[in-house]
């Protein structure tokens, strides 16, 4: 289907409506075109029709916003090879903090007048769900693709020649930052600890419980838990094998792929008491495979239901929340558990550097910057020390 809007310049925009985006909407392409006759303003919609039914369309400088970030995805999915989880990422993060306020706006009409009010609104009022602040990292995300959707107009098509989101400053946030004192005390992560023996106990909660102690004394992320697969586990060595994760992207679904970024993919030590948790998870596992026969689908993952399917990689989230409300425990998150084993780390004196090989950071810099106020210079082997600790701070409860 095809429209047309009369500019002033003596020129005709044409929009075609074909297909549908990744949330259901409409697709719209547009084309302006010099008005001559109106004969030849329905060849030129006819012509354009084609180039967009057959994959070809281009988009102009007076193109939206939307057909430049469609375009931008396009691109880079299949010639730079974006993978599909930093695809359905960049997706969640356009769709809820840039569709929002520059959907339907011309490329070549937004300012850095217009990108500083933007950051400025999302800063105080862009959270998805509240309505509230973001956090200045959330912000930074939302800005950096906005600049690299212009950087592909400029340099890719050629289209633009300023991008409007150069020199902007991210201004403080009202979200406080993690600090010492937001981490479970020794105190309460013996609470903790011992809850979750006692649920480890439970066969509807064993996995969960698993994947909880496995995050806070690996630093692993949940989706590379999810991604763990048995084959990934060396029992004799205390190492595990990180090169997949599994993780859910809004609107898109499950998606499995390797980590997010090349340092991601790592070989960790892990502490001897956390061997015996696995052993005891893949004993109760082979348990419903010996029980269920031909029925157990043996996928080969470490955290599986019954039946022996992935979990949802969303399921342990949800678990431990109910988990922390029924016992009265601190309320935090389970990405938060891996912020609090490098609180650990730090109280044991591991090394900034040694942190962040192990977290899977690209460069020590990231660790610094969220870190750095929890290291001092000592140096240990991280498995042994971790081993040593979780016995020190279990002795009172005479486990």
């Amino acid at each position: 289907m095809a429209s047309f809007k009369f500019r002033g310049n003596g020129k005709v925009q044409i929009t075609i409506t074909h297909g549908t985006k990744f949330d259901g909407t409409p697709k719209r392409f547009y084309r302006e075109v010099p008005y001559t006759t109106d004969r030849q303003l329905q060849i030129d919609a006819a012509l354009f029709l084609a180039d967009v039914v057959n994959g070809v369309a281009s988009i102009s400088c007076s193109s939206t916003i939307d057909t430049l970030f469609e375009s931008f995805i396009k691109e880079h999915t299949v010639d730079v090879g974006l993978k599909g989880a930093t695809s359905g990422r960049y997706e969640q993060l356009y769709n809820n903090q840039i569709a929002k306020y520059f959907s339907s706006r011309q490329i070549n009409k937004i300012t850095r007048s217009n990108v500083r009010e933007w950051v400025k609104h999302i800063s105080n009022h862009g959270h998805a769900k509240t309505g509230g602040p973001l956090k200045p990292k959330t912000v930074k995300n939302a800005l950096s693709l906005l600049s690299s959707m212009f950087n592909y107009a400029i340099f890719d098509l050629e289209i633009i020649d300023k991008n409007p989101c150069e020199k902007i400053r991210i201004p403080k946030s009202d979200v406080p930052a993690k600090s010492d004192k937001d981490f479970y005390s020794e105190q309460e992560l013996i609470s903790l600890f011992l809850l979750l023996l006692e649920k480890r106990k439970d066969p509807r909660s064993i996995t969960h419980a698993t994947v909880i102690f496995l995050i806070l004394f690996t630093g692993m992320r949940t989706g590379e838990v999810m991604g763990l697969r048995w084959e990934d586990v060396n029992f004799e060595e205390n190492k595990l094998y990180i090169y997949e994760e599994r993780i859910y992207v809004a609107n898109v679904g499950i998606l499995t792929d390797s980590p997010k970024t090349p340092h991601s993919i790592r070989e960790i030590s892990f502490p001897a008491f956390l061997g015996d948790m696995l052993k005891d998870l893949k004993a109760h596992q082979q348990h419903y495979q010996e029980l269920l026969g031909e029925e157990y689908q043996n996928t080969g993952f470490v955290a599986v239901i019954d039946a022996g399917t992935p979990q949802h990689p969303r399921n342990t989230y949800k678990w431990f929340k109910r988990f922390l409300k029924a016992n009265n425990l601190k309320d935090t998150t389970v990405h938060d558990l891996r912020h609090t084993h490098v609180a650990i780390l730090s109280r044991l004196g591991i090394k900034i550097i040694d942190a962040s090989k192990r977290l899977g950071h690209a460069n020590t810099r990231i660790t610094q910057e969220t870190y750095e106020y929890l290291f001092n210079d000592i140096d240990d082997d991280i498995s042994n020390e971790l081993d040593t600790y979780y016995k020190k701070i279990m002795e009172p409860a005479n486990l």
